[in-house]
């Protein structure tokens, strides 16, 4: 398959929203077939432990998206960050690499060639066509981690109410309005409430505890939040990437839209009946009493079995995130063209520079090239500059219908003999294309170089290149080494 990059951060200003988001599509892209790495500027030592937990490596995120795919060898680009400009699209399409992009409403919104817009009511509301490829619209794009979907079955299971409310609260992984401790206190104020259990920072505890006392149990975020989610019978939470994981795992709910950028997915997931509300931050410290009030309402509501589990977990059924991944790989297929469409090479030029690197970092062209580790940006441009000028170096691009597919590279060894390599798009394989390319490279190098002997040096262990090249008439020859690599000949020049 082919590498995918997830450019977020998570620090500790904003919030991890937008990483759970991501790894919640890692999961779906590694379960794909995928590689997955994440780019960006990571602070909350939740999400730390989120990375570490998921086992995805984190890499440098340049200001460029050009560069970032490019580097990472990256055919897709998914991006989940408000920050990012509206440019991205051009800069990604400039290595070749395809953009996809999350937004929520008007945050984050840019042309892309997959958008998502997995906020609830999205479908109804619509988006401006700004000439973007795939738009996918709705919570039904929600992406949920694979911890949530297990979380799910085990609600289902095993969840029984007991004789006294166990509420949980959580703000987000870093609580930075310092929410958690203005909703404990309504907690604490509200009849029918047993346990009261916050998820909070550890430096935000004793101004918690200054607001709601000490008879709550503190919690530092951690990834149990959702076996703790799992047992309660009520959580209160920010109206954030957490709420549609409660939705989720069929947890009754109380939503607070904490920041400005929530407000319209809470007031959706109160219309849709998903979940109850308790107001806007701001409104609920104006008027702290109607907020226990509400509070004490939903916890007698639970006891008499009136919930919204069933609407919720109806419209978030965890597959938000194979969908997204669906979506990349039928929009990379669509670039590849029809299978009858002609295949042919042509020189590359210096507007090619960022897609052979881009080819060139792909994980799986690393593990059988000669060296294995990435080429940065910079070393790159300066080599490629010097391929171009080199008489003794021709490099092809090949295209299907317009659309660069491979490149075929011919370096001199010798004044008659030549060697050559091939790299597929990542994109492009299993659409049998290797032959064509090949073909095409060999026919356009043979109209300058009538009559060269050509040898390709291969892995014993590339199975998929000794087939490709025995196919193509050349046959290995026992008499030369070439370090760890067979050395092939091709038997009839053409």
């Amino acid at each position: 398959m082919t590498h995918v990059v997830l450019r977020c951060d998570a620090t500790l200003a904003g919030g991890i929203g937008h990483l759970v988001r991501a790894v919640s599509v890692a999961d779906a892209a590694r379960e794909a077939g995928h590689t997955v790495s994440v780019a960006g500027e990571i602070e909350s030592p939740l999400a730390v432990q989120l990375l570490a937990d998921a086992g995805l490596e984190v890499v440098d995120a340049p200001e460029d998206l050009e560069i970032l795919a490019a580097e990472q060898g990256a055919s897709v680009v998914h991006v989940d960050d408000y920050t990012i400009g509206t440019d991205a699209r051009d800069r990604v399409r400039a290595s070749g690499a395809l953009l996809s992009s999350m937004e929520d409403g008007t945050f984050g919104r840019r042309p892309a060639d997959v958008v998502v817009d997995s906020t609830i009511r999205a479908e109804k509301l619509g988006r401006p066509d700004d000439g973007s490829g795939t738009v996918l619209l709705g919570i039904s794009y929600a992406p949920m981690r694979a911890q949530v979907r297990a979380a799910r079955e085990e609600r289902a299971a095993n969840h029984e109410v007991g004789s006294e409310a166990r509420v949980l609260i959580v703000m987000g992984g870093t609580d930075a309005t310092g929410a958690a401790g203005t909703v404990a206190a309504l907690c604490a104020a509200a009849e029918g409430i047993g346990k009261v259990t916050v998820i909070s920072p550890e430096q935000n505890w004793d101004a918690v505890r200054a607001e709601a006392g000490d008879g709550i149990e503190l919690l530092a975020p951690s990834p149990a939040f959702l076996d703790l989610a799992c047992r309660a019978d009520l959580v209160i939470s920010a109206a954030g990437t957490t709420a549609w994981e409660l939705a989720c795992i069929g947890v009754p709910n109380l939503l607070v839209a904490v920041v400005e950028n929530q407000r319209a997915g809470y007031e959706a997931a109160l219309a849709e009946g998903i979940s109850r509300g308790l107001g806007t931050l701001e409104e609920v410290r104006a008027d702290p009493r109607a907020a226990t009030e509400t509070v004490a309402k939903a916890v007698a509501d639970l006891r008499q079995g009136r919930t919204s589990v069933t609407v919720g977990q109806e419209k978030v059924d965890g597959h938000g995130a194979d969908r997204i991944v669906a979506a990349w790989s039928e929009a990379l297929s669509r670039r590849i063209g029809e299978d009858s469409a002609p295949v042919t090479a042509r020189p590359a030029t210096a507007e090619d520079s960022s897609l052979l690197l881009r080819w060139r970092n792909d994980p799986q062209t690393r593990e059988v090239s000669r060296s294995t580790e990435r080429v940065s940006w910079d070393s790159h441009t300066g080599w490629y500059r010097r391929v171009l000028e080199d008489p003794r170096r021709e490099l092809y691009v090949v295209e299907r219908d317009g659309t660069p597919v491979g490149t075929v590279r011919f370096d001199a060894l010798e004044d008659t003999e030549w060697e050559v390599s091939i790299t597929l798009a990542p994109e492009s394989r299993g659409h049998g294309l290797s032959r064509p390319v090949l073909a095409a490279g060999e026919a356009a190098f043979d109209q300058r170089h009538p009559g060269a002997l050509v040898v390709a040096s291969v892995l014993p262990g590339n199975v998929p290149s000794q087939r490709l090249f025995a196919r193509a008439g050349y046959v290995l020859d026992p008499e030369r080494e070439d370090g760890d690599f067979d050395v092939l000949v091709r038997t009839q020049p053409r």
